[in-house]
């Protein structure tokens, strides 16, 4: 009876010292392993596509998401632009790795709307996604009435998607009228002209026995005549027969 009381008594200690040494075992050994498996760290996948950063992350145990695409200057149409985590971090496996994709550059070059109308250019920016900003006018010779003189920024700028574009219109060539200059001096007919915005055109001489020499027979335009600044005006001046 006491010997075998003993016996039962020797086996549940052995059983109890083998069950501590497994535990034992089992925590310094076999949770850190388990632990340091289950993290793995972030490997960078910006500037590869989908499908390469795929396989990159599934080698890492990683998985991939995207999150959406947006307009990238840096890196090229359907390339990884960004991730997060960020590339380095640590996570555990199988986490879920966010990556965003490049539409490719937002911008182009402002093309030359010179000579257009209004409503023409802007059908012509609504194209490429640009709007009209402010709308100057300034007088000009060169250009017809209401069409467009130039832009800000000129045209051939590099613009981004969404900019506004500032419109200079001609509001036409500046006009005046044309002063009298018949009966007047040649000099002083020389400085009406350029004191009204014109220029002096050819000048020629024809003889007169009734007006004095030096004087301005005739002119063209008339004077009153409504003329671009800018202009000629042309003159005869009286002389005598030599």
């Amino acid at each position: 009876m006491y010997y075998n009381t003993a016996k039962v008594f020797l086996i549940s200690l052995l059983v109890s010292l083998f069950t501590s040494v497994i535990v034992c075992l089992v925590f310094f050994f076999v949770v850190p392993m388990t632990r340091s498996g289950g993290e793995v760290e972030i490997p960078n996948v910006v500037g590869s596509t989908t499908e390469q950063a795929r396989v990159i992350l599934e080698s890492k145990s990683l998985l991939l998401m995207v999150g959406g695409e947006e307009d990238n200057d840096k890196y090229g149409e359907n390339i990884i632009f960004r991730q997060t985590p960020l590339p380095g971090s640590t996570v555990r496996s199988k986490s879920t790795i966010t990556v965003f994709i490049s539409k490719g550059t937002s911008a182009s070059f402002l093309p030359d709307l010179k000579g257009m109308g209004l409503s023409e250019a802007t059908a012509r920016l609504s194209q490429l996604n640009l709007k009209i900003g402010e709308v100057r006018t300034e007088e000009n010779s060169s250009v017809e009435k209401d069409k467009i003189v130039s832009t800000v920024p000129p045209a051939g700028s590099r613009i981004r998607k969404d900019d506004m574009i500032t419109i200079v219109l001609s509001s036409g060539a500046q006009l005046g009228d044309v002063p009298r200059l018949v009966g007047r001096a040649l000099s002083t007919a020389k400085r009406l002209i350029e004191e009204g915005g014109f220029e002096v055109g050819s000048v020629s001489y024809e003889v007169s026995t009734e007006i004095n020499v030096g004087i301005i027979i005739s002119q063209s335009p008339s004077a009153g005549t409504k003329l671009k600044k800018g202009s000629k005006i042309n003159l005869v001046v009286a002389t005598v027969l030599e």
